[in-house]
């Protein structure tokens, strides 16, 4: 409370230094921002979240937000909030965590532990834009564990930095609140941001409260129009109680209801990030990052009588440099990309095991990733571009057990490659068709090759590694867009865990191939509709499992949405999602039913007076009485309920 209440003191100074300076001055102009695509990699389908999508879906989650789009799941959970659950993309299920790439400014949020990055350590308020990659052409941009794709999360205006203090206030069902303070102060060629962030709520089931307070200050100086350096500090507390899964019987019967009444877990983020770029000619610049990060999670967890403790550190550095010319080899059709990704890792668990027994178990892995990327316009074929990339891998780890004495369990080295080709012909002023192939890998994570415990045991696992294909078209048009692209990935060495064995294996190769479709219209100048399809099959190819279903994938996932413009002040949405069925977690047989498809519709209203925006919002107006993650156990199978309608109020004001 003191370091809130201090935060908040320093916020009200800012905002009053702020109203001290001349209102002559000019937005501060940021020309670069930490992204490494050009708005759309060429020959792949991106997404582009932009900052007024963000800012209309303000009132959601960030994991309901992404999956309002084509080819993207995200199931929570627990209602209402991002904890524990993971971004799935084109057919990766149950092991999404591992092949899905989060960033935040370009810098990975996702580990070196099969545990997904936390979404709900990422304000949807503080976020500008977000891009997302689909298939391997991410491996390229991003580096490990980007095989089904990479979501960037860009969190500062990369145009303009104005003064602002901003206040947003909201209450929903089951006594969520949330509360976030924001300012932004410039002074000649300095900048400084804050925030302040705290959520809360009872949750919608028995033992799910929830809180999580974040602070984060950012200063950036200007040395020219085109330059910078700037520093960034984050602190992050999040409580979590965790109710867990329930018997699919009881999901009908007593929803709300929990296993689990007394577990919980916490996690507590510190961060620095120190980066600069620079122009070093009207051609080229030159960017680099260091980020330091202090994670610790605790858990407690009862489970048949047994209560099991789990403390755990992980400290991460990464440091990323690139270096961009767009005019390589006195060719202005030829733009090089260089860059170098270093990754150190150092973790700990201090945990006791069924019978009580203390173990330490400590960790440490290092990832060096070299990587070049090519974009060139063909100058003989006009609208014809190339895109071609690789990125070398260079991988250690090192596990040893620390409980009596210091006994090495683990030394491993590995070095991979991706790469990617692409392409996209703009044949028409409007209309264009891409594709690519690539090759992409991903690690071992560090609980995939060895059991942690008293005596650690190692699990040899290869890397796994996948090509992949892409074909699309899309056409845009002053009031419409319709966009289709059809993708097939073939994995080898998948890791996945058998139930059977219970350990972690490289399995018998697997098939993720699909068509997504998308469609926005602009009705007329109040009206805008949107929709977007996703039709996946992802199977197992050879072997045991042969022909049976990945985990967690619909065969069909359906969006749409419209929104009306009533006036200049006042705006109505309404959005529908389908899921359809998916195969139980932890069933490589298929032995249970499918899960129940389900289908959810929003609706929000939106008025601005002045400086003053409010919002108030319906979820699940049509209260479908739905559940997510469905999970083969010993007594059958497990959901996670997920709630009815719920209501909400937000207020916002800016000055």
């Amino acid at each position: 409370m003191i370091t809130r209440a201090f935060f908040l003191f320093f916020l009200l100074l800012l905002n009053y230094s702020s109203q001290s300076i001349s209102s002559e001055n000019e937005p501060l102009r940021i020309t670069i921002h930490p992204t490494i695509i050009n708005e759309n990699v060429v020959g792949s389908s991106t997404t582009i979240i932009n900052n007024k999508m963000i800012r209309e879906n303000s009132h959601l989650p960030l994991g309901s937000l992404l999956s309002r789009f084509s080819g993207i799941n995200f199931e929570n959970l627990y209602s209402g909030v991002d904890v524990k659950s993971s971004v799935k993309i084109r057919g990766f299920g149950e092991q999404a965590s591992r092949n899905v790439l989060v960033l935040l400014n370009g810098i990975r949020i996702s580990d070196m532990t099969i545990a997904g990055a936390n979404l709900s350590r990422v304000p949807i308020e503080s976020i500008y834009k977000i891009e997302i990659i689909k298939g391997g052409t991410a491996s390229v941009l991003f580096g490990d564990g980007a095989t089904a794709g990479a979501v960037n999360i860009i969190t500062k205006n990369p145009l303009y930095s104005e003064d602002m203090f901003k206040i947003t206030t909201s209450l929903k069902s089951f006594n969520t609140k949330k509360q976030i303070i924001s300012v932004t102060n410039k002074n000649d060629n300095i900048a400084l941001d804050a925030t302040i962030y705290d959520l809360s709520t009872d949750g919608y089931r028995d033992n799910s409260e929830y809180d999580n307070s974040s602070l984060s200050f950012n200063i950036t100086n200007f040395t020219d129009i085109n330059s910078r350096l700037w520093a960034e500090l984050k602190s992050s507390n999040e409580q979590t109680r965790l109710p867990g899964s329930i018997l699919l019987s009881d999901f009908y019967n007593k929803p709300t209801y929990t296993r689990f009444p007394k577990d919980f877990g916490s996690e507590k983020i510190k961060s620095l990030k120190i980066a600069n770029e620079a122009k070093l000619s009207n051609n080229a610049k030159f960017l680099s990052s260091l980020r330091l990060e202090k994670k610790d999670q605790y858990s407690s967890m009862l489970n048949y009588g047994i209560t099991y403790k789990s403390d755990t550190s992980l400290n991460t550095v990464h440091l990323n440099s690139q270096l961009i010319n767009s005019n390589l080899f006195s060719n202005k059709s030829v733009e090089g990309k260089f860059g170098i990704d270093v990754y150190n890792s150092n973790y700990k668990v201090d945990a006791n095991n069924w019978a009580y027994v203390q173990y330490i178990n400590k960790a440490e892995q290092l990832i060096i990733e070299p990587s070049l990327i090519f974009n060139i316009k063909n100058q003989l074929k006009k609208g014809l571009n190339f895109e071609v990339g690789t990125r070398s891998h260079h991988y250690n780890i090192n596990v040893n057990n620390m409980l009596s004495s210091k006994t090495k369990v683990l030394s491993n080295q590995e070095d991979k490659y991706a790469w990617s080709l692409g392409t996209d012909y703009n044949f028409a002023n409007d209309k264009k068709v891409f594709g690519h192939i690539s090759r992409s890998y991903r690690s071992p994570r560090l609980d995939e090759i060895i059991t942690v415990g008293p005596s650690t045991n190692i699990n040899p696992l290869k890397h796994q590694f996948s090509h992949d294909i892409e074909l699309g078209f899309e056409k845009k048009s002053s009031n419409d867009r319709f966009k289709i692209s059809a993708f097939r990935s073939l994995l080898k060495n998948q890791i996945f865990y058998n139930s059977t064995s219970f350990a972690n294996e490289n399995y018998d190769p697997s098939i993720h191939q699909g068509v997504e479709l998308e469609y926005d219209k602009e009705v007329n100048k109040k009206l805008n509709f949107t929709t977007n399809s996703t039709f996946m099959n992802s199977y197992v190819s050879k072997g045991t499992f042969k022909g049976n279903d990945t985990p967690y994938v619909p065969r069909i996932k359906t969006n749409a949405s419209l929104n009306y413009n009533i006036n200049k002040t006042a705006n109505a949405s309404l959005t529908y999602k389908y899921f359809g069925k998916t195969r139980s977690g932890n069933d490589d047989g298929n032995v249970l039913e499918k899960s129940k498809s389900y289908q959810v519709s929003d609706i929000k209203l939106s008025y601005k007076f002045k400086n003053i925006t409010v919002n108030s919002f319906i979820n699940n107006f049509l209260d479908e009485k739905y559940y997510t993650n469905l999970i083969k156990g010993a007594a059958g199978g497990y959901v996670y309920p997920q709630a009815g309608r719920t209501f909400g109020f937000e207020i916002q004001a800016d000055f």
